[in-house]
C-alpha cells in the first residue's frame, strides 16, 4: 500500500471516529438529537469543535505523535468551547438547542468516547510499524559513530515508526563501519530519493564534514522529504528548527511540509476576505495618499518592481512612491537606509506609519503575496543573498508577506550582518508557521504602527 492511500485512509478512519463519537454523544444528551443537531447554533458549535480539531492538528496520519498529548489536545479542544458556547449563551441570552448542562453533558460523553478510540487507533498504528505500514522510509547521511547511535535507537524501537533503507557514505574508507547497507554516496543521493521513494533523510555528520552541511541541505531540499539532523551534543538551533528526540539523541527537524493543507486554505481565505474589506475600506484613504505623493514630489503615486515570490514565481509588487522618481538610476539597486536622503519628507511619514504598503492588498488579493509572511526581494539581490547564504532559498518556499516576524522585531539591511539576522527570525517563521503565529505577527504589527516604528 502506498503512503499516500494509507495516509488518505488513517485519516478517514479518524473523522470516521469522531463523527461516530459526536453522534453517539449527542444521542445520549438529547431527546431529539436530529433536530438539536440542526438548530443553527449546534450547527455552529460543530463546525467550531471540527476546526479546533483540525488547527491543532488531531487529524494528522502520523502514528508518531504522543497519544497522551493527543488526548490532553481533545480534551482542551472540547473544554474551550463547551465553557464558550455557554458564556455565549448566558451573555447575549440566547435561545440555544441545548442548556449550559446539556453542553457539558455532550462534551462529556464525547471527549470518553473519541480519546478512548483515538488512544486504541494510535497504538494499532504503531504496531503496525512493525510490518511497515505508515512508516517513514528513511536514509541515514553518515557512516560514522553517530550514524551508528541513529541506527541502534531504530533498531531497537519499531515504534518510532522509521523504514531504514541504508547508509549514505560521506567517506569511501568508513564503509567498514556500517551496521547496514551502504546504498550509495552524497552523489546519487538525489537519485537514490527519487528510486528508493524516501520519505526523510537523517544526517549525522562529524566535525570535520559540518562545511558541506549547508550545501547537503540544498541539495537535498529541492525534494519534497523530511530532513533531520542530529546535533553535536544538546546544541539545537534555537529558533530556525523544531526539535525532536529519539529516545534521548536530539533531532533538529527541518520540515519541507511547513503548514497542513488545511491550514493553507484557512491562510489563503483569512488573506482574501482581509485584503478584499481592506481595499473596500481603504480606498478613500488611498485616494488621498494618492493625490499627496503627487502633490509633495513629481513621479506617479504608485512605485511597482519586480519582486520574487513563492518559489521563485516573480511579480510585480505596488506601493505608494516614498523615494524621489528614478531614486536608482545612478546608484543602481541599492537597500534603503533609516536616514536615506532620496525618501521625500511625505515618503517618510508613510514608512513611519506603514501606509505606503496598503497597495500591496492588491498583491495579497491575487495570489502573488500573504498578509504575513518573509518580505519578498528584488531578483538582483535574490542572486548575491543565495551566493552569500546557502540555504537562502528556504525563504522562497512560502508566499512572502506585507509584514512578518523579521519586520516586527527589526530595521533597515543595512548590513550583511542585519541580513543575516533577518534571515534568522524569517527561518524562525517559516519553521513555525501557522495561523496563530500569523495572528500574533499582525496584532505586533498593529502596535508597531502605533508606536511609529514602522519602515
Amino acid at each position: 500500500m502506498s503512503k499516500k492511500y494509507w495516509n488518505h485512509v488513517v485519516v478517514g478512519l479518524l473523522i470516521l471516529g469522531d463523527a461516530v463519537a459526536y453522534i453517539l454523544a449527542l444521542q445520549l444528551t438529547a431527546g431529539d438529537p436530529i433536530k438539536v443537531f440542526l438548530a443553527p447554533w449546534m450547527l455552529a458549535f460543530t463546525a467550531c469543535l471540527g476546526l479546533s480539531l483540525v488547527l491543532s492538528g488531531r487529524f494528522t496520519p502520523e502514528g508518531t505523535i504522543s497519544r497522551v498529548d493527543e488526548a490532553v489536545q481533545v480534551a482542551r479542544s472540547i473544554l474551550v468551547l463547551t465553557v464558550g458556547i455557554i458564556l455565549v449563551g448566558i451573555v447575549f441570552e440566547l435561545h440555544l438547542p441545548l442548556g449550559p448542562r446539556g453542553f457539558i453533558k455532550l462534551g462529556f460523553f464525547f471527549g470518553i468516547i473519541s480519546v478512548p478510540y483515538r488512544w486504541i487507533f494510535r497504538s494499532v498504528q504503531k504496531y503496525l510499524f512493525r510490518y511497515n505500514l505508515g512508516t517513514q522510509r528513511t536514509l541515514i547521511v553518515g557512516v560514522n559513530r553517530r550514524s551508528r547511535d541513529v541506527h541502534r535507537q531504530i533498531m531497537s524501537h519499531p515504534k518510532l515508526g522509521y523504514d531504514l533503507l541504508g547508509f549514505i557514505d560521506t567517506v569511501p574508507s568508513s564503509a567498514s563501519e556500517s551496521l547496514g547497507p551502504v546504498v550509495g554516496d552524497l552523489k546519487s543521493l538525489p537519485d537514490l530519493i527519487q528510486d528508493l521513494e524516501v520519505d526523510e533523510v537523517i544526517i549525522t555528520l562529524e566535525k570535520p564534514e559540518h562545511e558541506s552541511l549547508l550545501e547537503l541541505i540544498s541539495t537535498i531540499n529541492g525534494q519534497p522529504i523530511e530532513i533531520k539532523i542530529l546535533p553535536d551534543m544538546y546544541e539545537a538551533v534555537t529558533g530556525l528548527a523544531k526539535t525532536e528526540h529519539i529516545y534521548g539523541l536530539p533531532l533538529v527537524r527541518i520540515n519541507p511540509e511547513f503548514i497542513t493543507q488545511f491550514q493553507a486554505f484557512v491562510k489563503r481565505v483569512i488573506d482574501i476576505y482581509v485584503s478584499g474589506i481592506g481595499l473596500l475600506l481603504s480606498a478613500p484613504l488611498m485616494l488621498v495618499i494618492a493625490i499627496l505623493v503627487r502633490l509633495t514630489s513629481p513621479g506617479p503615486a504608485i512605485f511597482t518592481q519586480e519582486r520574487l515570490g513563492c518559489r521563485g514565481k516573480r511579480f510585480t509588487i505596488h506601493k505608494f512612491r516614498t523615494m524621489v522618481e528614478d531614486a536608482e538610476q545612478r546608484t543602481g539597486p541599492v537597500w534603503a537606509q533609516a536616514d536615506d536622503p532620496r525618501i521625500t519628507l511625505f515618503g517618510r511619514l508613510l514608512r513611519r506609519v506603514r501606509l505606503d504598503e496598503l497597495p500591496q492588498l492588491w498583491n495579497v488579493l491575487k495570489g502573488d503575496m500573504s498578509l504575513v509572511g518573509p518580505r519578498p526581494e528584488r531578483p538582483h539581490f535574490v542572486e548575491w543573498l543565495v551566493d552569500e547564504f546557502p540555504y537562502y532559498y528556504r525563504r522562497l518556499l512560502v508566499r512572502p508577506g506585507i509584514t512578518g516576524w523579521a519586520q516586527v522585531r527589526g530595521n533597515y539591511d543595512s548590513s550583511i550582518e542585519d541580513v543575516r539576522r533577518k534571515l534568522k527570525d524569517d527561518f524562525f517563521y517559516i519553521e513555525n508557521l501557522s495561523i496563530r503565529l500569523d495572528l500574533k505577527i499582525l496584532l505586533m504589527t498593529v502596535w508597531v504602527v502605533l508606536r511609529g516604528k514602522g519602515h
